[in-house]
């Protein structure tokens, strides 16, 4: 997961939240007359607030909150998609004279052959995955209970750390998640 973008998701619904319940409870207050909050009601200039929506300036303002709330909320519900497909990775020797690309999604397939191969593992998995901006290479194993974590682990070792070496210094992550068949 990308945590900038995560972070960012929630800091802006948070935000918006306690705009929300900032006014839902000075609107509680007001009906139930409870000072300041009602006083301070009061003494607003409702003739102000009147003229500041007639004028032209008000309707310039209005469009750009709406288009500026659109964009924001267009950005949230993107980050909140499920992970898209990675684009190629531009590989650290692309120079002027050519770009060197690499598809994530056939260096996924060749791990995943890779470990198919392995008798111990019952199903493998291996995505390329852009998930919230951030490139990920993710692969699910499953394997019978009786096997343990140490026979697991060294078998998916060698292709974790080849993708490590060949991605070291891009922006590519590896996830190994490894799930355990229920006892028949």
């Amino acid at each position: 997961m990308n945590r900038g973008a995560a972070a960012l998701h929630r800091l802006s619904i948070g935000l918006f939240a306690l705009i929300c319940l900032a006014l839902a409870a000075a609107v509680i207050l007001y009906r139930l007359s409870v000072d300041p909050v009602a006083t301070w009601v009061e003494r607003l200039d409702t003739t102000a607030v009147a003229d500041g929506i007639g004028a032209s300036w008000f309707t310039a303002v209005l469009v750009a909150l709406i288009l500026l709330a659109l964009y924001w909320g267009w950005r949230l519900i993107r980050t909140t998609i499920a992970p898209q497909k990675p684009d190629e990775l531009v590989l650290d020797g692309s120079d002027e004279q050519g770009t060197l690309t690499v598809p994530l999604k056939l260096v996924a397939r060749a791990v995943r052959e890779q470990l198919a191969t392995q008798t111990i593992l019952d199903h493998v998995q291996v995505q390329a995955i852009d998930d919230r901006g951030s490139k990920i290479v993710r692969i699910t194993v499953q394997a019978h209970p009786e096997r343990s974590y140490d026979e697991l682990v060294d078998v998916l070792a060698p292709a974790v750390t080849d993708l490590k070496t060949a991605f070291d210094g891009s922006d590519v992550h590896v996830q190994t998640f490894i799930h355990l068949n229920p006892l028949h």
